[in-house]
């Protein structure tokens, strides 16, 4: 999206130490600072709501949290997607007028099918207080709303009003949710929750309406391009299929599987060490982040530049030269980045997880999906390039081999014993990595052959 690099280079230009902080920080909010912070604030909770409320009501709550970002990330990841092109689009064709029109429109279809969803499943399949089922119906559809938002966010240019916003949100919902447990257990908490969430998306809805506001209604304009771009959007499903997919095979088939109410079921024993593993992605996701939005991008959009210009050929190969030497520093930095977190927190895992009041054979899993989780942070870094190469199918292919080998490995791993627990994860995550490398490689080396043959012979 066009404005993320342009703050992060001017961040990076300070050439000081607290420049590059920041422009770190802006880039580990934007590539995974949602799941982050919800998770932090979900652990926080955790502890001190242990004394304000019973062990039934809290797993009810926490399982009722986690079916709300599964249902809200799966059913909004086509959208996402397709969004994100779509205001890329008008970004480029300088129509910027047309991106908060969209944006209402975007969420009118989320607030939409959130509320069918939600209301279909916590009110038809969940037992337990009416106001607990309402507001976790409420949640689903505020979620989706915010996970929509952070399309559009990462346009924005005053950063610091998005991470004052991430911040105020969730501390809306820790002190809402706590207050809440504390005067009226389930209900409360998830009451609370959702008023957080609220908040959250308010002030996110707001540093949008500054950027990009305009006083015209809704347009599903966009919608257009779903039938432009479907395999666009069939990615968007399938890799976050790919990473829920698991899940629930552990609720409904291990024998640590259990119901917690009505349709929720859980599998602390697995949900727990997965969940704490994927708060390793900030490293990673915020060193790729900041060196595709910055140097990448630029000479990504020199060369195309030089093309249309009809530069010498020299300098042609010189372009796609430095983009190419650009990703693959951005690459390293990523590698050493997130692989010195991963192996620190593997040597880690016993000491670390024993703190937390967890098993050995949560330990493993931890560990275990850490490698798998590394994996899963360099899968993303190489869709994005297949992305910018455009390469759809090949970067659908890439998450329909994570998501095919998660379910197929999942199964296997039920089936023996837990020492294969979350194997499927990694051993899919790590089987598309080798594809999209592969395809990444080889659409890189071909893309002046690719840029030159795709256009028509006669203007």
């Amino acid at each position: 999206m066009a404005g993320i690099g342009f703050k992060l280079i001017r961040l990076l230009d300070k050439q000081s130490y607290t420049g590059a902080l920041q422009a770190y920080g802006y880039a580990a909010l934007i590539g995974s600072g949602p799941w982050v912070l919800s998770m932090v604030t979900l652990g926080l909770l955790g502890v001190a709501m242990r004394a304000a409320a019973s062990g039934p009501e809290l797993d009810t709550f926490f399982v009722s949290v986690t079916y709300v970002f599964a249902f809200s990330l799966i059913a909004t990841g086509p959208l996402q997607l397709v969004m994100s092109r779509y205001a890329a689009d008008q970004m480029f064709a300088r129509k910027k007028e047309k991106i908060f029109p969209s944006y209402l429109a975007s969420l009118s279809l989320v607030f939409g099918a959130g509320a069918l969803l939600g209301w279909g499943f916590f009110l038809g399949g969940v037992a337990g207080p009416p106001l607990f089922r309402l507001a976790a119906a409420g949640l689903l559809m505020i979620v989706s709303g915010v996970w929509i938002s952070t399309v559009f966010i990462s346009a924005a240019r005053d950063y610091g009003a998005v991470l004052r916003c991430f911040a105020i949100g969730y501390l809306i919902s820790f002190f809402t949710t706590w207050v809440g447990g504390n005067v009226a257990g389930l209900a409360g908490m998830a009451l609370g929750f959702f008023s957080g969430q609220l908040g959250l998306f308010l002030l996110l809805f707001r540093v949008i309406f500054r950027e990009f506001g305009v006083r015209a209604g809704p347009s599903f304009e966009f919608l257009s391009y779903f039938k432009k771009h479907r395999v666009l959007a069939a990615t968007g499903l399938v890799y976050n299929l790919g990473i829920w997919i698991d899940k629930p095979l552990h609720w409904w088939f291990s024998s640590h599987g259990y119901a917690v109410s009505g349709w929720l079921w859980a599998s602390p024993l697995y949900d727990q060490a997965v969940y704490l593993s994927f708060l390793s992605v900030a490293p990673g996701m915020a060193v790729f982040l900041l060196s595709v939005e910055t140097t990448f991008a630029q000479h990504y959009e020199e060369f195309f530049r030089r093309v249309t210009e009809k530069a010498k050929l020299a300098d042609l190969r010189a372009s796609k030269q430095a983009m190419l030497d650009s990703l693959q520093d951005g690459m390293a930095r990523m590698l050493k980045f997130q692989g010195g977190v991963t192996l620190l927190l593997v040597l880690g895992a016993e000491p670390l997880l024993a703190g937390l009041n967890l098993g050995a054979v949560q330990t493993l899993v931890f560990q275990i999906t850490l490698v798998g989780v590394f994996l899963l942070v360099i899968l993303l870094a190489l869709l994005t390039v297949l992305f910018y190469l455009d390469r759809l199918k090949e970067a659908l292919m890439g998450c329909g081999i994570f998501a095919t080998i998660n379910l197929a490995g999942t199964i296997a791993g039920l089936m023996a014993d837990e020492r294969w627990y979350g194997m499927g994860f990694t051993v899919g995550a790590g089987v598309a990595v080798v594809y999209t490398a592969r395809q990444a490689n080889h659409w890189l080396d071909r893309l002046d052959y690719e840029t030159f043959t795709a256009q028509p012979l006669y203007p």
